[in-house]
């Protein structure tokens, strides 16, 4: 074999380890708002947030349910839902940051916006870094500070959130 199709076939080998390793990493990205959709609201409660807030409890530390007294992850990992490991990490994840968020969105969004998770990816977009409305252009960290009666730290939380919701469903 020459040296031309050595380095020929060579190229080829890495731009198809290259585009596996892509295809991989695009795989792997999970949208845990969707997967909770998807897999978990025909049974439980249509929303993430009113499931965390009606059917876990954190007091303890831990996630448990409420109905089962089961600690959430040893119910997932037994069978329950049928998931992988990472979907139920993402899961467990987003359950965990909706407790911690409190029910901002819920108690002063809501009223007009269905659900975060569904706002970022319909109405908003990053560019040059920043969460800017999609179709106004606007910052959305400065729009919230005088929007929807956020107050101090609930104006960067939110648009954390936000902007959190965005990034899970660039896959």
């Amino acid at each position: 074999m020459c040296a031309a199709t050595r380095s020929n076939l060579l190229i080829s080998l890495l731009v198809c380890f290259k585009l596996s390793i892509a295809t991989c990493v695009v795989a792997e990205t999970i949208d845990p708002h969707r997967l909770y959709e998807d897999r978990c609201s025909g049974c439980h409660a249509a929303h993430a947030g009113d499931f965390v807030y009606g059917s876990i409890d954190y007091s303890s530390g831990g996630g448990i349910g409420r109905k089962t007294s089961k600690r959430l992850h040893e119910f997932l990992t037994e069978g329950h839902g049928g998931l992988s490991a990472r979907q139920i990490d993402a899961l467990l994840d987003l359950f965990l940051g909706i407790h911690a968020r409190g029910r901002v969105f819920r108690d002063k969004c809501r009223v007009c916006h269905d659900r975060a998770a569904e706002l970022a990816r319909s109405r908003l977009i990053i560019r040059n870094g920043r969460l800017m409305g999609r179709y106004s252009g606007r910052d959305i960290e400065d729009f919230l500070s005088h929007h929807g009666r956020l107050e101090g730290e609930e104006v960067e939380m939110m648009t954390q959130t936000l902007e959190g919701h965005f990034r899970a469903t660039m896959h």
